[in-house]
Formats: structure tokens, sequence, C-alpha cells
């Protein structure tokens, strides 16, 4: 009975093992290699053969480091669904179609496979081999990237399909951890090549993988190799809706959209304009983002008429500084508008704009196109700057001093905006309007765009938003804020006092007051009361610890007191008391 305890013991303790690196032994980095297979690579074999073996140099896990072991291997073309069996020392695979004749086959190992100590498989592994067909090494390999970020896509299905429609032959592959892929040994035809993420691992393109455009190759020679970049995007059915409109100046617009553009198409080709919004409530002015929505009801801004410029710039009549009738402080009181002027709006219930102005036509461009247009302007001014400097000079008869060339160091230039791999543009959100004529400040427009075709090919896009360039901050200091206490005058100001000019009178900053100089009157000005008081004295002081000796000065006796003198010392104590005579105004008591 008790050996059985023993033995049952010993048998489920080894069943629980787990598999760990010897004792004492040095530490396995090193990941497992294919030493052997069945059939032997590049191989020609007979059809209908369907399994196929792969001995690694150790033991290898069951579970590979990513996925399933079913999806560890590839059979290009495809025999349809492969079941892999894990052995101890190597992996079988097995086909659910046996191998067709007159055909080049490529069974590979991709590296997910694992030895006991989590090394994995450090490049895959390609066993070739043919029923009939010529071992040619043509190759067909690129790379995917995404098409927004520009980054390398990892396992990512890749088919490259050569012929017909009647005959066609697939080759595919995944990408690595790179997102480069590679089909070697493929027939020298032309073909399509097609990238996706098989997300359901079922070997065709679903409606809502990403995927790649089709790309079309050929061989120039036998062998030859052909590298491609492919594109994923994700899939999409609507269009591009424009989604806000912000105010950059008064000439620059930017517009933002829910879908990514496609930068390869020029931005002129969409079409926008500015139209006047003439709206009926002043709520929707301020709900744009009219800043100036919060005025006074009643304050008119009206647009001056380039007819009407000499109207609007006429001065208004004199009046005194300060007093009551500036128009620059009365509540509700118009604002001139002078010609070309961009403040122009009106709180009341409408806007007024001239003739002919209520419709501004917009450029559209992409990133790179507003950059590369923004250095043509700069290097056209700088160039005009330059051949202005030598029509000066040459007019006064001088000539520009000569300029030695010196080496410019080799840098390049930078890039005009973010590519991927391919090289190509990223895409944005974005795209930056140009105006043909300048906003008004304060007036609401309605910013439309249309034809826009987004990044998967879409027509159809844009849109209209009501956008405002905002007034200015309204300014809040008036001419009593500006009052000077006393004669006292602020830093900057310059003003000159009368000497008629009594004390608490107060000068408003900005008026001129004359000085007589001519008499030196007396000064009437009175020196205000000083009302600064001195703060409470919490300062405490500590206690003196300092030891002063006894004072031996005998002491001065107040006026009018006389002490009898004392006895001498051998002479018997005087018991009597002693008489004091004391002198005050009420006698001798």
């Amino acid at each position: 009975m008790i050996r059985r305890c023993v033995l049952t013991l010993l048998v489920l303790s080894a069943a629980c093992a787990r598999p760990e690196a010897p004792p004492g032994g040095p530490e396995d980095r090193v990941p497992p290699v294919v030493i052997e297979t069945i059939p032997d690579t590049f191989a020609v074999v007979e059809p209908g053969v369907r399994e196929f073996f792969f001995r690694f140099n150790e033991r290898i896990s069951e579970r590979p480091s990513t996925g399933q072991l079913n999806n560890a291997v590839v059979i290009s073309p495809s025999l349809g669904a492969a079941r892999v069996r894990h052995g101890r020392d190597g992996i079988t695979i097995e086909a659910q179609e046996g191998l067709a004749p007159g055909r080049l086959y490529r069974v590979t190992v991709l590296p997910v496979i694992n030895d006991m100590f989590s090394n994995t498989l450090r490049d895959p592994f390609d066993l070739v081999l043919s029923t009939g067909g010529e071992f040619v090494p043509n190759v067909v390999a690129g790379m995917v990237e995404d098409r927004i970020t520009g980054q390398a896509v990892p396992d990512v299905r890749v088919e490259a399909r050569f012929g017909g429609e009647g005959d066609t032959l697939t080759h595919w592959n995944l990408t690595g951890s790179d997102g480069v892929f590679s089909m070697r040994y493929v027939p020298g035809q032309p073909f399509q090549v097609i990238a996706w993420e098989d997300r359901d691992r079922d070997g065709s393109v679903g409606d809502f993988e990403p995927q790649s455009a089709i790309s079309a190759g050929t061989f120039e020679g036998s062998p030859d190799t052909t590298f491609t970049i492919l594109t994923l995007i994700e899939p999409d059915t609507t269009p591009a809706r424009l989604a806000r409109v912000e105010v950059q100046d008064s000439v620059t617009l930017s517009f933002e959209f829910d879908d990514y553009l496609e930068p390869a198409m020029p931005g002129v080709v969409f079409t926008g304009q500015l139209v006047l919004a003439r709206l009926t409530d002043s709520a929707m002015v301020a709900a744009a983002g009219d800043s100036a929505g919060a005025a006074v009801p009643g304050d008119t801004a009206t647009i001056a008429e380039p007819e009407d410029t000499a109207a609007a710039q006429e001065p208004p009549p004199p009046e005194a500084p300060g007093e009551p009738g500036d128009s620059a402080e009365v509540p509700g009181d118009s604002l001139d508008v002078e010609a070309g002027d961009s403040a122009q709006v009106e709180f009341a219930d409408t806007v007024t704009v001239p003739p002919g102005k209520d419709t501004i036509v917009i450029r559209f461009y992409h990133d790179h196109e507003y950059e590369r247009r923004n250095r043509e302007v700069a290097d056209s001014i700088a160039r005009a700057e330059e051949q202005a400097m030598i029509d000066s000079l040459a007019q006064i008869g001088e000539l520009p001093p000569a300029q030695e060339e010196e080496e410019q160091p080799d840098t390049a230039e930078a890039p005009l905006a973010p590519v991927g791999l391919s090289g190509e543009f990223l895409p944005t959100q974005t795209l930056t309007g140009v105006l043909d004529e300048a906003l008004a400040r304060g007036a609401p427009y309605e910013a439309s765009v249309a034809g826009v075709v987004n990044l998967g090919g879409v027509p159809g896009g844009g849109g209209a938003a009501v956008v405002v360039w905002e007034l200015p901050p309204p300014d809040t200091a008036t001419a009593d804020s500006t009052l000077v206490a006393g004669d006292s005058l602020a830093v900057g100001d310059s003003l000159a006092v009368e000497d008629s000019l009594q004390a608490g009178d107060s000068a408003q900053v900005g008026d001129s007051v004359q000085v007589d100089t001519t008499q030196a009157g007396p000064d009437t000005t009175q020196a205000r009361p000083d009302t600064t008081q001195a703060g409470p004295d919490t300062t405490t002081a500590g206690p003196d610890t300092t030891r002063v000796g006894p004072d031996t000065t005998k002491a001065a006796l107040p006026p009018f007191v006389h002490e009898s003198r004392p006895r001498g010392i051998l002479s018997p104590p005087d018991r009597s008391r002693r008489r004091l005579l004391v002198r005050d105004a009420g006698g001798e008591r």
C-alpha cells in the first residue's frame, strides 16, 4: 500500500513538472534552426503530395510566439487549409489538397516557432518543390505601409496573381515585423499584387478590412526581382464633410474635414467661395464666433462705400476735450470706418457691405502646396529686394560690391510635409484657403467648399460654415480713468501747469495747459497733509540677562528733606526715634 502511494505521488509530480533549464548549466539564447526537410528542398516530386516535415536542431514548443500553430506555415500557391502537428523535434504540415502537376511550390515556416526557452526562429524558412516546373529565381518583393501614419505594417497578407482571368496562379506571403514581404520562384509572367489585413484569416479581401490598391508589375528579364511599396487604407464609402472653418488672418482660412484627403490630388480642383451671410439675428453673429456680439444694442458700424470715403473721413466739429459731448464716450454712437478698414460690422440685425464685395473666391492648397507657395513668395520678395538695391546703386553711378563665391555646405532642403515609406506626402484632414480679397472684420461670412475627394477616392465632399473675423478687443480706457489726483502727472505725459492752478485741481491726460514763465508769482499750492501713519511696532525686545553690580553711589536727598547724622559705631545705639524735619508749605510737624 505504501509503495502504491509513493508511485502515485511520483507520477503526479512528473505530470505537473515544467521544462526548465538544467541547474548549473549555461542559459540557452540560441534560436532553433531547421536542419532537415521531407521532401528535400529543390526536389522534384510527384503530384499529389500532401505532407511536409520540418526537423529542428532542438525541441520546440507547442505554442508559437504569436497566433496559432496552424497559422505558422504558408503554402504558395495555396493548397487550401493546412493542419500543423507538433512533434518532439519538428512539425508536420498536412495540406488540404495535393500538389498539382507542372508547378513550383513554396512551403514557408514563419519566424514564430519557439524552442523550450522562448527563443524564436530568426528568419522564415522556405521549402521549394517542383512537380515539373523549372526553378527560376524570380522574386516579387516589397513593403507594406499604413497610408495615414506612413509606418510599416506587419502580419499583412500579400498576393501576387499571375496569368489571365481564366487561368490565374496566386502566390502569397505575410509581411514580417518590418513590413517586408517576398515571394521567390514565381512565374516570369506579368502579375498584379495586392495587400490587405486579413483579420478573419479567411484568405479573401473583406469589405471592412484595410487594403491597398492593386499594383501591376512585370519582369524585365529572367531571373529578375521587382520591388513594390503598397499602402493600406481603411475602406470608406462616405464623402468627406466639412467639420470646421477657422480664420487665420484676413486672407487665410483653415478648412477641417471629418475624413483624410488625398494629397496627390491638387487642391485647386476643389471649389469654394465666401458669401456674406445676411443674418437677421444678432445672436447668430455671436454664436459664429463674433466677440463683439455682446456689444450694447444700437451700436452701429457700417462699411464705408468707396465713393463715400471722403465723407467718412470728415473731421467732427471741434469740442472741448473731456466734455460730455465727446463721441468717444457716448454709448450707442456710430463709429466712422475709413475706406479699406477691416472693422466693418453692424450690430443691428443686418450687415451692410459695398456692392460687388459680398462674394470672395477661395483658392485651396494642401499643406505641402501651401508651404511651397510660401517659399516661392519669399524667394520672389528676396530677389525683388536685391534687384531694387542694384537699381538704386545704378542710378547714383555706383556698382554693387563684388561678392566672393563661397562654397555652400551641401544641406538638403527641409521637406515640405511629412512623407511615408513610399515617399508620398502623408494625408491630412485640413485644407488652407487663400482669399482673393480681404475679409471685413466683424462681418459674418458663409464659407462653402465643394468637389472634395477623400483618401479612398470617394467624391462629393464639402460643406458650408459661418465664419467671422473677430473685431479687436474694445478699448476700455476712458477719460475718467486717466485722472491724476492733485498736481501729480502720469509717467510719459507731457503736461504744463498754469501758474493759476489751485491746490486740489486735477489735470487730465492729454490736456495741453500753457505755463506762464514771465512772472514768478507766489506759490499758492498747499502741500497735502501727510496721512501716512506708521504701523504699530510689533517687535519685542528679549529679556536683558546682563547682570549689573550693586550701585554704591549715594543718592541725593530730595529737596527740603534732612536726615540726622548717625552716631558713632562704638557708641551705644540710639533707640530714640529719629527726628526728621520736614519743611513744607503747611509748616512744621
